[in-house]
């Protein structure tokens, strides 16, 4: 319904039980319904995925009007500087090469060519314009200078963090939960195959707990760069 591939829908769908509709069953309670077929578990199955479809519909309604102004930010003949202006602040405003990509997408080309270059189904785009939007709104009146040494600090921190060998999953779960949006940003990558799932639950995220290690180096060594090209 949501137009996700049979993967993504299976792990979200997973998610959503745990956190809600499992929330308060034990291990046993689980494998016993598993093993009996209990209705009990089906309807919650069910209901977990009439949740997702709702809190999709939800967030896409709230960010309809977002939506509809970027996407209609079709080039225009009458109108192009604006659009060249917009397009000048991206490289400030985004660190990840990827979302840069995207919103250049959105200002050229307009919402439904982005969605078919980025093989996105609506819904991922409309996920996609959230994430952009709201960390937009929150680095808008950040200067350059200012927004790399807080990026600095950030990944100091986790390097820090990288070295002591002490360090447990759960130190780098609270690590992200300290800066999701930073993360979320990082993270912002087709390598990533469960986004929601590394931000949530780092421990058992997978192979992608080792694609975040690597984004971070990667995003280090671009921020080393920028310093480099503006002294």
């Amino acid at each position: 319904m949501l137009h996700d591939n049979i993967e993504t829908a299976s792990q979200e769908l997973l998610l959503e039980l745990l956190d809600h509709r499992l929330k308060s069953w034990s291990n046993d309670d689980v494998t016993l319904a598993v093993q009996r077929d209990l209705p009990s578990l089906k309807w919650r199955i069910k209901y977990a995925r009439k949740d997702l479809v709702r809190l999709s519909h939800r967030d896409a309604t709230r960010e309809v009007e977002k939506a509809q102004m970027l996407a209609g930010m079709e080039p225009q003949p009458s109108n192009p500087d604006e659009v060249l202006e917009a397009l000048k602040l991206i490289p400030d405003l985004f660190s990840n090469a990827n979302t840069r990509d995207w919103c250049g997408s959105i200002l050229r080309f307009g919402q439904k060519e982005t969605m078919a270059r980025f093989n996105q189904s609506p819904r991922q785009f409309a996920n996609k314009l959230v994430k952009v939007c709201k960390y937009a709104r929150s680095h808008r009146q950040t200067k350059k200078p200012s927004s790399n040494a807080k990026e600095l600090h950030i990944l100091s921190e986790w390097d820090s963090i990288m070295a002591d060998p002490d360090t447990s999953d759960n130190d780098i779960q609270a690590f992200i939960n300290s800066h999701q949006d930073f993360i979320d940003e990082v993270i912002d990558d087709p390598q990533v195959a469960y986004q929601s799932h590394l931000i949530k639950d780092f421990a058992h995220a997978g192979k992608d707990k080792y694609i975040l290690v690597n984004l971070m180096a990667k995003r280090e060594q671009e921020l080393d760069r920028r310093k480099i090209d503006n002294e």
